[in-house]
């Protein structure tokens, strides 16, 4: 006797063992205590949307960034990767220029957070104290700052040339 012949001949006989018995269908029920299955596209985990509980420790990470100080200090903490010399005093530029222009104090509003392993994006409304409004897809990175994310520094380049 061959394999695919016991196979077949044991697939039969549960169906024919079924039908005597009355059973209509061979489906089985979803257990809901049974863990997710993580949908993948190639061995690769799809984005882990939306992810709310990041929305404070971005948030903080952005106030940090529109506080007082420099980005040649405690503010580059916040950029990933820090940002060289002439950056620092071209962000410190634009800040104070903004600030002139009263757009201090921001206040942030994230929508759409969506975090994909160590990084997260978020469409980033800021609201100046002059009343402008600004929308801005910003991307987020896992990194050692206080709040255990960095923005990305082509994201803060992004930023500083809007401000600017």
């Amino acid at each position: 006797m061959t394999l695919k012949t016991l196979v077949t001949g044991v697939a039969a006989a549960a169906v024919v063992g079924g039908a005597a018995a009355g059973v209509t269908s061979v489906a089985s029920t979803v257990n809901s205590a049974a863990p997710a299955v993580q949908p993948v596209v190639w061995d690769i985990p799809l984005p882990q949307a939306p992810a709310p509980e990041l929305e404070g420790p971005l948030l903080t990470t952005l106030n940090a960034l529109a506080g007082g100080g420099s980005f040649g200090g405690a503010k580059e903490a916040y950029i990933q990767g820090g940002i060289g010399r002439i950056e620092a005093l071209t962000a410190d530029r634009a800040f104070n220029n903004a600030a002139e222009r009263g757009v201090f104090p921001l206040s942030f509003t994230l929508s759409g957070i969506e975090q994909n392993g160590p990084s997260a994006t978020a469409n980033v409304t800021a609201a100046a104290a002059n009343g402008s409004v600004a929308t801005q897809n910003v991307l987020f990175v896992a990194g050692p700052s206080p709040t255990g994310w960095q923005i990305s520094k082509a994201s803060a380049l992004a930023l500083l040339s809007a401000a600017g």
